[in-house]
């Protein structure tokens, strides 16, 4: 009997370490759980700042290459005004040059030019020449020297023949 009364002793110090043991390994074990939880949502909050961080800087490189598109925009706008107003200044230039009554006012001012009277008149008369006729200077000529050359001909043939 005595053999059983010592198996079934117990020591309460042991079984308090035993518990104490325990205690620790399950809070040990606990707390490396609740770190590793940790740990990945850690991970989980920095790719979803790091995600949100790539799409903020996406978003601000296309506004600045809006805004870069628009800024060309509006100096090519300015660009076509300006050239717009430099075209409507030589418009009205060359109508004023056209202008018979500007010609004719700087043909007078600046040129000295009067109109003429009747006694500075001269007039010519040109009589028909019938040898003229069958070789008038407009024919189809397929080589254009000589085409030149016949009008010259024909000019100094009826300047000849009229004496002038």
């Amino acid at each position: 009997m005595s053999a059983i009364r010592e198996k079934t002793y117990i020591d309460y110090n042991d079984i308090e370490r035993y518990y104490r043991i325990k205690e620790e390994a399950i809070l040990k074990s606990k707390q490396k759980q609740c770190k590793k939880e940790s740990a990945n949502i850690q991970l989980k909050y920095f790719v979803y700042v790091a995600v949100m961080f790539m799409l903020a800087l996406g978003i601000i490189f296309n506004y600045a290459i809006i805004t870069q598109r628009k800024m060309e925009i509006n100096n090519l706008n300015r660009q076509i005004s300006i050239l717009n107003k430099q075209k409507e200044d030589v418009v009205i230039a060359l109508e004023s040059i056209k202008n018979s009554n500007i010609i004719e006012e700087n043909a007078m001012n600046f040129l000295g030019m009067n109109y003429a009277k009747s006694n500075q008149n001269l007039f010519v008369s040109v009589n028909y020449s019938s040898v003229l006729e069958n070789n008038f200077a407009y024919g189809n000529y397929e080589d254009k020297s000589v085409f030149l050359e016949n009008i010259v001909e024909k000019t100094f043939a009826l300047l000849k023949n009229e004496g002038i």
